[in-house]
C-alpha cells in the first residue's frame, strides 16, 4: 500500500489522547508502521501550550477552533473526553472519518457502537455515514467478553463493581493523589480540593454527574453496555475511585438463563487471545495491567448450587485498551473501507 492518511487526535494533551498517540505509533499494519503521513495534536483550549513526540518528530498542539479538516482522512475522539458535536461537524463536511470514544457517545443513540471484535458486521454499514461511536468508558474492557458469554450460555443479570484510578479523572487527578500522598506522608494537612472528597487514601464512590454532565459514569457505562448486549439484561453498576494512579479493577457477578458447566466456561476463555486468566493462587493485580493491551483475569468461580452464575476479579488499563479499539477500527477501515 503506498497511500498514506492524516489523523488528527482531539484532546491530545489528556492522558487518554497521550496513550492513542502512542498506540498509534506502536502499531503496525502489514509488518510496518501505520500508514501515517501527518498527525495532528488537537487541544480544547487556544491557552494550551505543548507538544507530543510522533515517531521521532515533535508536534506543537493544534487548537481545535483553527483545526482544518480539508486533508484530514481520520478525526479520533479519545476515550472520555467532552464531546465536541462542532468540531465533529466540520470534519465530516471536508469528508473526515470520526472514531468517537468521548463520554455518552456509545451510550445515548447517536449511532449504533463498534467495535472490531464486537460487532464486525456493523463496520460496513457505518462508512457511509463516516461516523463510528466507540465504547469509551471503563467496560468496554469487558465488552467484546460479555458478548461471548452471553452468546454462548445467555446472561439475565450483570452486576459490576469498577474502580477506577485517579487518571480517570485527568491529570489533575494524578497531580492531585500525588501532592496529598506527600502531604499525609509528611503529616501534612491536605485540602481535597477541586474533588468531592480527599483522593489519597480514601475510597470515593460516584454519588451523581459531573457539573456540567447529562449522566454520571454509573449511569453512562450500563447504558453502553444495554446499547451493546440487548435492553433485556438487567444491569447494574457501581463506581468507585480508588487511590491508584493508574488501571482498573472489577468485581464481575453474572447470573445465566441455564446452569452452566464451569469447564465450559475456562474453555471459553481459553480461546480469547485477549484474557489472561490466573493461574494457581496467584491473583492479578494492577501491576500486571499497567501498559497492557490484555485483561488479567482471577478469582474465577461459582458461588451457588444451581450453577447458574459466575463471578470474577479483573484488572485492565481502560485508557491502553480503548486506544487499541480505536486503532483497530482505524487499521481495518484502512485496509477494507477507506475511500
Amino acid at each position: 500500500m503506498n497511500r498514506t492518511y492524516n489523523i488528527a487526535i482531539y484532546a491530545a494533551d489528556t492522558l487518554a489522547g497521550e496513550t492513542l498517540v502512542r498506540q498509534l505509533e506502536e502499531s503496525l499494519f502489514d509488518g510496518k508502521p501505520l500508514p501515517v503521513m501527518s498527525l495532528y495534536p488537537l487541544v480544547e483550549s487556544a491557552q494550551a501550550s505543548g507538544s507530543v513526540e510522533f515517531h521521532g518528530e515533535t508536534l506543537e498542539f493544534i487548537p481545535a477552533d483553527e483545526a482544518d479538516f480539508s486533508a484530514t482522512d481520520f478525526l479520533v475522539m479519545p476515550a472520555g473526553c467532552h464531546r465536541n458535536a462542532q468540531l465533529m461537524t466540520r470534519a465530516v463536511e471536508s469528508g473526515c472519518v470520526i472514531i468517537d470514544a468521548a463520554k455518552g457517545a456509545a451510550s445515548q443513540g447517536y449511532t449504533v457502537p463498534v467495535m472490531v471484535d464486537l460487532n464486525r458486521h456493523f463496520i460496513e454499514e457505518a462508512i457511509d455515514n463516516r461516523y463510528f461511536a466507540v465504547p469509551g468508558s471503563a467496560v468496554a474492557c469487558l465488552l467484546p467478553l460479555l458478548q461471548k458469554l452471553h452468546q454462548r450460555f445467555t446472561l439475565s443479570r450483570i452486576n459490576l463493581v469498577v474502580m477506577q484510578p485517579v487518571a480517570a479523572l485527568g491529570k489533575k487527578g494524578v497531580d492531585a493523589l500525588r501532592k496529598q500522598t506527600i502531604e499525609l506522608l509528611n503529616g501534612k494537612p491536605t485540602e481535597h480540593g477541586d474533588f468531592s472528597a480527599r483522593l489519597a487514601y480514601n475510597l470515593i464512590p460516584e454519588v451523581d454527574a459531573e457539573e456540567g454532565e447529562k449522566i454520571g459514569n454509573e449511569a453512562n457505562m450500563r447504558n453502553e453496555l444495554l446499547v451493546a448486549l440487548g435492553e433485556e439484561l438487567d444491569i447494574r453498576v457501581t463506581c468507585i475511585t480508588a487511590p491508584v494512579f493508574f488501571g482498573d479493577s472489577y468485581v464481575v457477578d453474572l447470573d445465566t438463563v441455564q446452569p452452566v458447566d464451569f469447564q465450559e466456561i475456562q474453555s471459553l476463555l481459553s480461546e480469547l487471545p485477549e484474557i489472561v486468566a490466573a493461574d494457581g493462587p496467584g491473583m492479578p493485580t494492577l501491576e500486571d495491567a499497567a501498559g497492557s493491551d490484555q485483561l488479567h483475569i482471577g478469582k474465577l468461580r461459582q458461588q451457588s448450587d444451581y450453577a447458574t452464575d459466575l463471578s470474577f476479579w479483573m484488572v485492565a488499563d481502560s485508557f491502553k485498551r480503548s486506544a487499541v479499539h480505536a486503532v483497530e477500527l482505524i487499521r481495518l477501515l484502512i485496509k477494507d473501507f477507506a475511500k
